[in-house]
């Protein structure tokens, strides 16, 4: 039997969204920025501490994974995690937004201790978060109406994190003291939404409980547990496609965020206009977003994916063929990124839970929180790449450091020509990938409720 979830209960859920989508944003769209213009990093050493902390998620992520499946408290398997994560990771992404008194070595090796702390934080919170979306919603649409309804607290959180870094620069001239307050008050209000979120999964997340449970709050053998929940994940093959068509689409979204600023700032030559534009992509994604819920109910999720790849590709082509102070044009183009951004925030993350349920109605096993952790480790691997790609392209373009004299400095054409290469051919050969593993899906709705009945038989419904 499918349980409709309540419009109320939607809404409480989504919004433990905005504890994982402002940090991810916020990073996405100023964290190299940040520590190249800002703390005054070369982009080589920022680039090098960035990468720390994806080599770390290798281990990080199917470990916490791993204990996810494992955990086991009153308060909820997924939901006491989840809340326990909420305030260190808070903490810790103040001060990722706080200059130290460091030289640039110093200053790199404290971002990149810092950030590991915070990334484990939100592995946590990520994984025990998403792992609950099976398990509130059971049927193949009810999951894009879920996620549609999650992704509008996730861009409106990104809106909001944006409007508040315009608002500051426009009141506050120092832009160390405009990103530390901005990192303070945001990291603050991160540790609020999960409450609504464990409030809204009660009585749901003890429905997904492992089938053989443990006398206490973990089973032994966790290695084992490890190596098999390691080996199916990475053996199921629709699940491989969707992390395939997520990790390029993905990526895309984290290219364009971290190349916009310098884009605007250097090619444009428009630097007080870096946050309206992404101010008009946000606002279009919301729009958007009821368009590609329906269109993902009309066709199907895979149909629905390819064609928002496709009209983003075209934009981003566009994109690259902009010239120096055409800020009407850019305005328009960046409102119709936003199409391709709800595409990639919504459609992967609804197709996540069919996959899973796949591997549940043949195994019998219930491993949300394993494919969850390779999903958070994806996104944050795509995320990590294109800032470690896109500082190792300043660096090799001879990129010029701002100093507190001259905040905007004349960049070399090599490093224009960087900028440029990321808004407009990477995204297009990214989303090209992207489309390529979409195409390859070979969930449909019939083989999802296929998958739904054969765990409700098992379990004797």
């Amino acid at each position: 039997m499918t349980i409709t979830l309540s419009g109320t209960r939607k809404w409480m859920f989504s919004l433990g969204d905005l504890t994982a989508a402002v940090p991810l944003t916020i990073l996405g769209f100023f964290q190299l920025y940040f520590l190249t213009d800002v703390a005054r990093i070369p982009p080589g050493m920022a680039a090098w501490s960035i990468l720390v902390v994806k080599l770390w998620d290798a281990v990080n992520d199917p470990v916490l994974g791993a204990l996810s499946d494992r955990f086991r408290s009153r308060g909820g398997r997924r939901r006491v995690p989840m809340l326990a994560a909420s305030v260190p990771l808070g903490l810790t992404f103040c001060l990722l937004w706080i200059v130290p008194p460091f030289r640039p070595l110093g200053a790199a090796v404290w971002y990149a201790i810092v950030f590991l702390v915070f990334d484990t934080c939100f592995t946590m919170f990520h994984v025990s978060f998403n792992a609950l979306t099976p398990v509130l919603a059971r049927d193949y649409d009810e999951r894009s109406s879920l996620n549609g309804y999650r992704m509008v607290f996730s861009i409106a959180g990104t809106l909001a994190a944006v409007i508040l870094m315009t608002v500051l620069s426009g009141r506050i001239e120092d832009a160390r003291a405009r990103f530390a307050l901005a990192g303070i008050g945001l990291g603050l209000f991160c540790m609020i939404p999960p409450w609504f979120a464990y409030k809204a999964a009660e009585g749901f997340d003890e429905e997904g409980a492992c089938e053989t449970p443990g006398s206490g709050r973990m089973r032994p053998g966790f290695l084992e547990a490890l190596a098999e929940s390691t080996r199916a994940v990475l053996a199921n093959r629709p699940f491989r496609q969707v992390m395939g068509l997520y990790l390029f689409s993905w990526t895309t979204t984290a290219v364009i965020s971290s190349a916009l600023v310098y884009f605007v700032s250097y090619y444009l030559r428009a630097p007080a206009h870096s946050n309206y534009l992404v101010l008009a992509a946000e606002v279009s994604a919301i729009a958007f977003i009821p368009l590609v819920v329906a269109a993902a109910r009309r066709w199907d999720k895979r149909r629905a994916f390819m064609a928002g790849c496709a009209a983003w590709a075209a934009v981003q082509g566009a994109i690259s063929l902009l010239a120096p102070g055409q800020l009407v044009p850019a305005y328009a183009l960046a409102v119709l990124i936003g199409l391709g951004i709800a595409t990639a925030y919504v459609l992967p993350w609804a197709m996540i839970p069919d996959v899973i349920e796949l591997d549940t109605a043949a195994s019998g096993r219930n491993r949300e929180g394993s494919y969850y952790a390779f999903a958070s480790f994806f996104q944050k691997l795509g995320t990590g790449a294109a800032l470690w790609l896109m500082a190792r392209a300043l660096e090799a373009g001879g990129y010029v450091t701002p100093t507190a004299a001259v905040p905007f400095p004349e960049q070399p054409q090599s490093a224009i020509r960087a900028i440029r290469l990321f808004m407009g051919l990477a995204p297009a050969v990214l989303l090209a990938c992207a489309t390529a593993f979409a195409w390859l899906y070979p969930v449909s709705r019939e083989d999802q409720r296929a998958a739904r009945d054969a765990i409700l038989a098992r379990a004797g419904e």
